[in-house]
């Protein structure tokens, strides 16, 4: 498995593999603009056997993604005949600074009902074999979490705006847990796609 930048992975086989969580955490300094982390086809599916989860960990926010979302048996064929599991590769790519996506979630924020909280994230799984790429679309069971802003008011709703890869904006509500030491706003459903906290203005 690799993971960039930063090269740091933290985590390894669960002791039960049972309904486990697969932790990988990248270290991905406020300076850097995206990260990746690659981890083999047939590990991917022993996690889907067991029943795993993977979670990405970075600084900007962390991606928990069940193994089996990602149907790793169905997309050997889109590679053609007779490719192994071994040949294929899945990678989880976080990236923020994005301007022209800033600028969709702004716009969709522009009319005033919201008021944004962080900048976006985009996260993305991407399935490949040799120089052939896929990106998976269909994703529906990602929990997200991302870190609150300092001062915000314990009260306040908060929810995550999701733009989608058709360009559809819809809202999620979040909620607040403690992960590490940091306060964070979690979310299910999230899919793939580009994420921004906001909260409902002159709503509590």
């Amino acid at each position: 498995m690799q993971a960039k930048p930063g090269g740091k992975y933290n985590g390894g086989q669960p002791s039960s593999f049972s309904n486990a969580v697969w932790d990988v955490h990248v270290n991905l300094p406020p300076q850097a603009e995206n990260a990746s982390v690659s981890i083999a086809g047939d590990m991917i599916r022993l996690l889907q056997i067991r029943e795993a989860s993977i979670e990405l960990d970075t600084w900007a926010g962390s991606f928990r993604i069940p193994a089996g979302q990602i149907g790793i048996g169905a997309a050997t064929g889109q590679f053609g005949p007779g490719v192994r599991l071994s040949e294929m590769t899945v990678s989880f790519e976080i990236s923020m600074g994005r301007k022209e996506r800033e600028a969709l979630l702004t716009g969709e924020a522009g009319s005033g009902r919201y008021r944004l909280l962080s900048g976006p994230v985009d996260f993305a799984v991407i399935v490949s074999c040799g120089d052939k790429k896929r990106k998976l679309e269909n994703l529906p069971d990602i929990e997200l979490a991302l870190p609150l802003p300092d001062g915000l008011e314990p009260d306040r709703a908060i929810n995550v705006l999701v733009l989608d890869r058709k360009g559809s904006v819809r809202l999620l509500p979040a909620h607040r847990v403690n992960r590490k030491g940091r306060m964070m706003a979690a979310a299910n459903g999230a899919g793939d796609g580009i994420f921004v906290l906001a909260v409902k203005r002159g709503e509590r």
